[in-house]
């Protein structure tokens, strides 16, 4: 319940609470507690979001999937062997195979030592993979963060494939 009361023809309220002598905070205390709410509020939606933003992984100074434009590479698979020969400037830290199926794509294995640039490496074919089926060859780049190294593999899209003899 409110009482209105007139001072010099301004009708001002009197909240309850406020009857009897009691008091509010100064606006400076006020003011305080609000810009400590914002800010601690603020830090924790920023920390909130940063979780969903991934950290950009880098090879030579520029985003790593732009890297994977650069890769050349030729590939062939005979007698239980991978021969992949890189032709281009970006080193090959590692490759992904996969087989194409009856109407899939699936990862056999990936190589474990990396390929140079003019470096030619031979691996074994991991088991899952037999004579007449297709073999396709995905680069995997090393890059960094500001943290730590991190593997990329590219996009099937920069994969070649062959035939398994």
């Amino acid at each position: 319940m409110t009482a209105l009361k007139k001072r010099g023809g301004i009708a001002t309220c009197a909240f309850p609470f406020l009857l009897g002598g009691k008091r509010g905070i100064s606006p400076v205390v006020a003011t305080t507690l609000l810009v400590s709410i914002t800010i601690i509020l603020a830090v924790i939606v920023f920390f909130w979001a940063r979780s969903f933003i991934a950290e950009t992984i880098e090879k030579n100074e520029r985003a790593i999937e732009m890297s994977c434009d650069d890769v050349e590479f030729l590939m062939e698979a005979r007698r239980g062997n991978l021969t992949v020969n890189n032709i281009g400037d970006v080193p090959i830290w590692a490759v992904e195979m996969r087989v194409r199926g009856k109407g899939e794509i699936k990862e056999i294995g990936q190589t474990g030592d990396g390929i140079k640039s003019g470096e030619t490496r031979v691996f074994a074919l991991p088991s899952g993979a037999s004579p007449g089926d297709t073999i396709i060859a995905v680069p995997i780049l090393l890059g960094e963060t500001e943290q730590k190294r991190l593997s990329y593999i590219c996009d099937a899209d920069y994969g070649i494939s062959t035939e398994y003899v």
